[in-house]
């Protein structure tokens, strides 16, 4: 008898309308969720022996069938996802399904993740899931599986991206590195995936472009925390995407904008966004997060434009409630959005999450104020911050997050950046058509601080645009 296998994705539960939670990009791409589909599972799908049925279940799209049935449920999670994690694996084990949980919380608590689950993967799950597959065949599971060397990425197969239901999402993730030799304190990369920058071969790389376009053609996430953490290998990746005529965007370092044949290649190759991890105005909070060396305040500016006369928009990471802020940093951190015309702002809570150096000094500091996962979500105050009260801190963060997404506010920054755009020649129209051609009219489009009505939205933008042509 066939062994049935259901990998699992829990709802990610958000409170408010935001530009990052989906609602609102999506009315505007014209699909019906804006968020990626749980990256790690299509591989694992991938990794799993052929006579093993599999479904991937994204709970952000679909309902669980907790009466379904079926042998093996696997689950993945990151921290403010765990508690629903938790509550799954724990109604499938009521039905004596076999549950195994893995992704970077349980890696992180393994001893916590184990009360609700037959067996916990710590770490990457690449050389150790067929193991488990095997101990299950046998009856033999045991509670931990943990690799002791990083999997080869040279041998990875190509995910399983047709278990997906792509149609309900924006983009698909392609990552060509794994690792990250920098040490910022509130991250997790490094303990997830170590200190160092694993490549994928880049004819493989291309190889899983061209799978993922043939099942969907849509934009690509190149999901790498740094894709130019080894510039040379990044240049001649381009030099092999210029081809596939792909949109997409990456993450990177701000240190991008030093080298004038890397940003070439971006812009030719169809990259059309930048997401940075700017993360503080204040020299004295970078020093202390361990970015002073990467991020140096006095270029922010003239890289934001340089960067933009390329004609890619910047999403901009920011974190409020190191050390060195007070409630002045709101309004500064505001105006410096708004001043350098970042249009996709991500404001963050800082967030002590479980793995991170922050954590640990937070909790020999007494400072952690709760264990409510799901409030790890980086939009809730779960420490004691040292120059301002946990209420002030959440209020302006609000604050913020309201006056950079006003109506007023993205209009004046979209206005700026299409005369940029314009004086640079570049193709503005190519970036800004989706907006107009896919936005619908029969619903409202959610921003800050009030509702915008779509066609108004669309009005306004054609508008703007005619004037600068």
């Amino acid at each position: 008898m066939s062994i049935k296998l259901n990998l699992i994705a829990p709802k990610k539960k958000i409170e408010d309308r935001e530009l990052f939670d989906g609602k609102f990009v999506s009315l505007m791409y014209g699909v019906k969720k804006y968020s990626c589909y749980p990256a790690a599972l299509p591989l694992i799908a991938a990794l799993t022996p052929d006579d093993i049925e599999i479904r991937i279940i994204d709970e952000n799209i679909e309902e669980i069938n907790f009466d379904e049935k079926v042998d093996i449920v696997g689950i993945t999670s990151n921290t403010f996802q765990s508690i629903r994690a938790y509550e799954i694996a724990d109604e499938f084990r009521k039905r004596n399904v076999t549950v195994v949980i893995g992704g970077v919380h349980a890696t992180m608590l393994p001893e916590e993740a184990i009360r609700h689950a037959d067996s916990v993967v710590v770490g990457e799950a690449e050389n150790v899931w067929k193991e488990f597959i095997n101990d299950y065949r046998s009856g033999k599971i045991k509670k931990f599986y943990r690799s002791n060397e990083s999997p080869n990425l040279d041998i990875l197969p190509v995910p399983r991206w047709e278990l997906v239901k792509n149609k309900n999402y924006y983009f698909h993730s392609i990552q060509t590195t794994r690792g990250c030799p920098w040490n910022c304190e509130f991250c997790s990369v490094k303990s997830m995936y170590g200190s160092r920058y694993r490549y994928k071969p880049i004819p493989k790389v291309i190889n899983e472009i061209k799978r993922a376009l043939e099942i969907e053609k849509k934009l690509i996430l190149f999901a790498d925390e740094n894709f130019i953490g080894n510039k040379n290998y990044t240049k001649q990746l381009l030099k092999e995407i210029i081809p596939l005529k792909l949109t997409y965007f990456i993450q990177t370092s701000i240190d991008v904008a030093d080298d004038n044949e890397l940003l070439d290649l971006l812009a030719e190759s169809g990259c059309r966004k930048l997401c940075i991890g700017f993360e503080s105005i204040s020299e004295s909070n970078l020093r202390q997060m361990n970015k002073g060396r990467c991020n140096k305040i006095e270029f922010y500016a003239e890289n934001i434009e340089k960067l933009q006369s390329y004609g890619f928009e910047i999403e901009g990471f920011m974190i409020f409630g190191y050390d060195f802020d007070d409630e002045t940093i709101f309004e500064k951190t505001v105006n410096f959005i708004n001043e350098t015309n970042i249009i996709f702002p991500i404001l963050n809570i800082l967030t002590p999450f479980p793995g991170t150096k922050l954590r640990d000094r937070l909790l020999n500091e007494n400072r952690v104020l709760h264990n409510d996962w799901s409030k790890y979500d980086l939009s809730h105050v779960c420490f004691k911050p040292k120059l301002m009260s946990p209420e002030t801190l959440q209020n302006g963060y609000h604050w913020a997050r309201q006056e950079v997404f006003s109506y007023e506010n993205i209009f004046k920054k979209l206005k700026r950046l299409w005369k940029l755009w314009n004086k640079n020649n570049v193709r503005y129209w190519d970036r800004i058509s989706p907006l107009i051609t896919n936005l619908s009219m029969n619903d409202v489009v959610y921003s800050f601080p009030k509702a915008i009505n779509p066609k108004e939205f669309k009005n306004k933008v054609e508008f703007e645009i005619n004037s600068l042509v």
